[in-house]
């Protein structure tokens, strides 16, 4: 597969960083020659220096039998032209960057496809969304929904007097049907067995029917708490669509915004119809104890700067905050950030990076979702009735190492899989795997035929 990528900045990094591990042939395209260049110091990648939307420039870089291009530069409309351009020449496929709130009609309409466009990713409304979820769900650090919301993930923390502490899988009674697809325990992932053991300080990956997840949360001795008062740090972009993300919401939230610039204020008050707007900055301890942060359900720093969410966050804990959620731009910081105390880093790089693979997957695999900071993946497959798996017990299935088979959709069915059963014609099934073994894993669900 060839992949051109517009755009060298840190989001074009990470996208090619990506795709060039998993054996793609990658060129990034860019005018500045010193991003170029750290492109070329740190990725096994090709190069080319010039503007993206060039004809010519894309003629250089092979767009005419590529399969993909991404448009991923500071400038929307840059990107949407460059998507354009490239697609006069036949390129399968091309996805674009476009942030700015006032194009967010074009992502849904049908001129999107009129103007080469075939997909349009926005980082910050991804992370905004992703936040939002974080934000109702206070008890956990990861929340995944399937199935139209019948089945959610949850990442959970067990605590040192949570009833499966010290416990191996195989001795705990839970009182619905579930699997824990996963472990994280301090930077390690582990993809259990029935003999794993659940250790306080864990982060434990939980799937089950929505409508069951709520008895297993207390079997695990998780306090869910409702979610009324929210702080946001930051009015820049993520900062907006965060707020209007609990605007739209059918129960009202009450939402405090802060930001240091004045201007930003004055705009924001004209945008946000139930958001109070305050003037001033996160890293004031004065301000957070006259605004009452520490009861706040939900503390969020979501400036443009990973420096300033960190010190905001901090502080935000350090006064009592229960729950803190930092967007930070730099996704390898984000293990680091976590271990600080944060209760969760939001990298909207990692997200478009996961957007940008579920659609390359397309058709072998369904869905894809990369997890704890790219350290596992999640897919989703259609079992056809060519694929050489179909009626096998799983127990005689040899996957990779370091994954799962998490669920399978069967018509209305939830199936929480055991070693007898098997798949058939028609089933989504749902994998966990070690960001290691993941591409194993859409081999080996991919491939058709006879053993």
């Amino acid at each position: 597969m060839k992949v051109i990528i517009v755009g060298a900045g840190k989001v074009g990094f990470s996208i090619a960083s990506t795709l060039s591990s998993k054996d793609i042939d990658v060129t990034v395209v860019d005018t500045r020659p010193d991003r170029l260049i750290q492109v070329q110091e740190y990725l096994d990648v090709q190069v080319l220096e010039g503007n993206g939307a060039s004809m010519s420039v894309l003629e250089q870089a092979g767009i005419a039998d590529s399969d993909l291009l991404v448009a991923v530069t500071e400038l929307d409309e840059l990107n949407m032209m460059t998507c354009f351009v490239a697609k006069s020449y036949g390129v399968k496929s091309a996805i674009a960057r476009v942030r700015r709130p006032e194009y967010g009609e074009l992502a849904a309409s049908s001129r999107r496809e009129q103007l080469g466009i075939d997909l349009i990713v926005n980082p910050e409304l991804l992370a905004a969304q992703e936040i939002g979820k974080l934000v109702l769900h206070p008890e956990a650090h990861e929340v995944e929904y399937y199935a139209d919301g019948r089945v959610v993930m949850l990442g959970l923390k067990i605590k040192e007097d949570s009833s499966i502490a010290g416990k191996s899988l195989k001795d705990i009674n839970f009182p619905k049907p579930c699997v824990i697809v996963g472990i994280i325990r301090g930077e390690d992932l582990i993809v259990p067995n029935g003999f794993s053991l659940i250790q306080p300080k864990d982060e434990i990956f939980m799937l089950a029917a929505t409508k069951d997840m709520l008895d297993l949360e207390i079997f695990l001795g998780v306090r869910k708490r409702a979610v009324n008062n929210i702080a946001i740090f930051g009015g820049q972009l993520l900062g907006r669509y965060v707020a209007k993300f609990f605007e739209v919401r059918r129960r009202k939230i009450n939402v405090k915004l802060f930001e240091e610039d004045a201007n930003i204020c004055l705009a924001l008050n004209e945008e946000l119809k139930r958001t109070i707007i305050i003037n001033g900055s996160g890293k004031d301890m004065n301000l957070m104890l006259d605004e009452n942060i520490a009861e706040m359900d939900a503390v969020l720093a979501v400036n443009d700067e990973d420096e300033t969410n960190v010190m905001i966050s901090i502080i935000a804990k350090h006064i009592g905050a229960q729950k803190v959620i930092a967007q930070i731009r730099r996704s390898d910081y984000v293990n680091m950030i976590e271990n600080f105390g944060i209760d969760k880093a939001v990298s909207p790089r990692s997200l478009m990076v996961s957007t940008i693979l579920r659609y390359i997957n397309r058709g072998s695999v369904l869905n894809l979702k990369l997890l704890q900071n790219d350290m596992a993946q999640m897919n989703e497959f259609k079992i056809t009735e060519d694929c050489k798996h179909v009626g096998k017990a799983l127990k005689h299935l040899h996957f990779p190492g370091q994954s799962i088979v998490e669920l399978i959709l069967r018509g209305d069915d939830i199936i929480i899989p055991r070693g007898d059963d098997a798949f058939l014609p028609g089933d989504r099934v749902f994998t966990f795997a070690a960001e290691t073994s993941a591409q194993d894993v859409v081999k080996y669900l991919a491939v058709h035929g006879a053993d």
